[in-house]
């Protein structure tokens, strides 16, 4: 286990100024004081908005020089922390002249039973909720909501699964993939994931054993920015993925991590066939971007897969039929288009 050292990464000693003890660092308002969520000011306090929960950090690990780290934490009270993969946290914290800040960070590890969980964080400069986790050491105490969110575990066990991630957004994977194996499914599971450089790349030892104990998991990294010699994937997701797809059917597909990439994404695949129930999404930023024409189009031209209906299958002959505008931006139910 990599030992925390006070002198890296620099990300690290930006930490914001916290009010609170040195060994229990508190990051919920008082309890008289507790926010609300989205609800009139008149709304009562449900125990959701309570970041009532306190967990003690067993553990701290730099996966990367370029700011990753993994934090093992120990819940409190064990028996009010049942979470499955894909569920979030929230954690919230006072920053100086911002207010109070919120952040949900996905569980990396996958269930137990005594309360024990880890945080996959990016220590970036303008996230001051990462530098204030950055800033933890063994002992240190949070504060949190949760666990909150959607469940990964898929509801039809009898569909391959494509997991697309960038980033941490691969922590949650992780989770999913230790449970299934645990589980016995039976279909396979493939798990792309896009990294900038090579030194971002860590965990390699998860993802082996993982590999190890399921001979129906797979998995390959894909680097934008890869260093001579590099013999993996290149390019980013949106890129290095599509040509790997040979078909799309029967699928489930998971996207997780940066916002940009799961629109892009998500739009391709539903413009080719994909039912949109089909897809997951979990944006960790970039939430709001979406793809633009040209990069959508560029996007669905790296797809060979061909076997389910869709305008675009023919994209050498400019497709089955021309459309206005692509499908996934037309909208389905009460409120769809005239």
């Amino acid at each position: 286990m990599a030992k925390k050292r006070r002198d890296e990464p620099n990300l690290r000693t930006r930490s914001m100024p916290i009010q609170a003890g040195t060994r229990d660092i508190d990051a919920a308002p008082e309890e008289t004081s507790f926010p609300l969520s989205r609800g009139a000011p008149e709304r009562k306090l449900r125990r959701v908005d309570r970041y009532d929960h306190r967990a003690e950090v067993t553990a701290y690990e730099t996966l990367t020089s370029t700011g990753t780290v993994r934090i093992s934490f120990k819940a409190f009270e064990a028996d009010r922390f049942a979470f499955s993969p894909g569920q979030f946290i929230g954690i919230q914290l006072e920053v100086p002249g911002q207010g109070w800040r919120k952040t949900p960070y996905c569980i990396t590890s996958p269930p137990t039973s005594d309360g024990t969980f880890q945080l996959l964080v990016r220590l970036v400069p303008e996230g001051p909720l990462s530098i204030y986790l950055g800033s933890l050491a063994v002992g240190d105490r949070i504060a949190f909501r949760g666990p909150l969110g959607r469940s990964m575990i898929p509801k039809d066990p009898d569909n391959e699964l494509v997991l697309l991630a960038t980033g941490v957004g691969v922590g949650p994977f992780l989770s999913l993939v230790d449970v299934l194996t645990e589980e016995g499914y039976e279909h396979p599971i493939r798990l792309f994931w896009g990294l900038r450089l090579l030194d971002d790349l860590c965990l390699l030892d998860v993802l082996e054993g993982l590999a190890a104990r399921n001979p129906r998991f797979s998995y390959r990294v894909t680097l934008s920015q890869p260093p001579s010699g590099w013999t993996g994937l290149c390019g980013r997701v949106t890129e290095s993925v599509p040509p790997l797809l040979r078909t799309l059917g029967g699928t489930r597909y998971y996207l997780v991590g940066n916002g940009a990439m799961i629109e892009e994404m998500a739009a391709a695949l539903s413009d080719l066939g994909v039912d949109r129930s089909f897809i997951y999404q979990e944006p960790f930023f970039n939430a709001r971007q979406r793809p633009s024409p040209e990069s959508l189009a560029a996007t669905r031209s790296r797809f060979v897969a061909t076997d389910l209906f869709s305008p675009y299958a023919d994209q050498q002959g400019g497709g089955l039929l021309h459309l206005d505008r692509p499908i996934s931006a037309r909208r389905t139910g009460p409120f769809a288009d005239d």
